[in-house]
């Protein structure tokens, strides 16, 4: 396809373009080698916000969709690959917002830059991850929350997932992961590895029709306890530090994670009170 040609030769796909050649991605209907070539060229030069919400378009029509009725419905949610090793705040964080009255439809997977990603946690506090999309979608009425374990949700991704697997390199499946919620959710709060993407990816939740803020904080995909870089999606750039909302500033060190197992009885203390220290201030 025209497409294909285009990528592999370092040209800007218009959105159509962009949209038709995920969508031969999640058919299956392109070879292991121009999967790697697409991913890998589109990648040394950097995806459009454009090509981005295109090819989120064609993920979620892709996916194993959730009837939720709540709206507006929030996802608290990072690109990963920031190799910090943080506990799970997005994770804790959309808890706690579910708990407060917002609905959340929390998109995860498994760790990407850290011992124990969103998947992870979950899964040690008990949580079943392989719940159909019938049983997230009444919790998520019922409770306020639903996780929406990626590899549950996104079965066509078996096709490219071993070229990712094999390329071990930052692709644009990294950037789409946390654009792609089954649920449709239309507010987020989305980190993201790099400053660079800050704007970008506000651009392409602004494609998207969805609100909210991208952020990134001192080298992490999430609000830390230090300086934040934020842009609000349709409106603009700031900076964010704890002191201006009541919390105390600390290191990125102090908001360290460990296992699974470790995250899970942490995250027992936060949820409980009983926890004081930076974790809870991070979730906070």
């Amino acid at each position: 396809m025209e497409a294909v040609k285009k990528a592999l030769l370092g040209e800007v796909l218009t959105e159509e373009e962009a949209y038709g050649l995920m969508q031969a991605m999640m058919a299956g209907e392109l070879s292991p080698v121009q999967v790697a070539g697409v991913l890998t060229a589109m990648a040394l030069r950097g995806e459009t916000p454009s090509e981005i919400a295109a090819m989120a378009r064609a993920m979620r029509e892709a996916a194993r969709r959730i009837p939720v009725s709540r709206r507006p419905l929030l996802d608290i949610v990072g690109t990963g690959g920031d190799h910090k090793g943080l506990l799970n705040l997005s994770t804790l964080g959309a808890l706690v917002a579910a708990a407060g009255g917002v609905a959340v439809a929390k998109h995860g997977n498994r760790a990407a830059s850290s011992r124990a990603g969103s998947a992870d946690l979950l899964e040690a506090l008990g949580v079943n991850l392989e719940a159909s999309p019938e049983r997230v979608g009444e919790a998520i009425e019922a409770l306020g929350f639903g996780f929406l374990f990626a590899r549950v949700f996104h079965p066509a991704m078996r096709h490219v997932a071993p070229v990712r697997a094999e390329l071990g390199i930052r692709t644009v499946f990294n950037l789409l992961g946390p654009l792609t919620n089954p649920a449709g959710a239309d507010r987020y709060v989305l980190g993201v590895f790099s400053p660079d993407w800050l704007s970008p990816m506000a651009e392409a939740l602004n494609h998207l029709g969805a609100k909210g803020l991208v952020v990134h904080g001192e080298g992490a995909d999430e609000l830390i306890l230090g300086e934040n870089q934020v842009v609000e999606v349709g409106k603009g750039a700031y900076t964010l530090v704890p002191e201006e909302v009541g919390l105390e500033a600390y290191p990125l060190e102090a908001l360290k994670g460990g296992s699974p197992v470790e995250n899970a009885e942490l995250a027992k203390r936060i949820l409980r009170g009983e926890e004081k220290g930076p974790h809870a201030q991070g979730v906070a």
